[in-house]
């Protein structure tokens, strides 16, 4: 998958606070996440289009805790 390339899915199922979904592409492929993740409308049998993006700001300030962390463990 290229960066920011989208991909579709399908509501497979909802069950309660998680949603079953399963990859256009590969029937096999199966994972849940968060009904509040979806939008509003979303149901059983709907087709969704499911973006990816980096996000290296987010990816920095991760990596900046992490090294805090350490080093204050190497102090501690």
């Amino acid at each position: 998958m290229k960066p920011g390339a989208s991909t579709k899915v399908i509501v497979d199922r909802i069950e309660g606070e998680l949603a079953v979904l399963v990859l256009h592409e590969d029937d096999l492929v199966k994972f849940n996440l968060p009904v509040r993740l979806l939008p509003d409308d979303a149901r059983e049998g709907d087709h969704l289009q499911m973006s990816f993006a980096t996000d290296e700001l987010s990816r920095e300030a991760e990596k900046k805790r992490i090294d805090n962390l350490l080093g204050e463990l190497k102090a501690g």
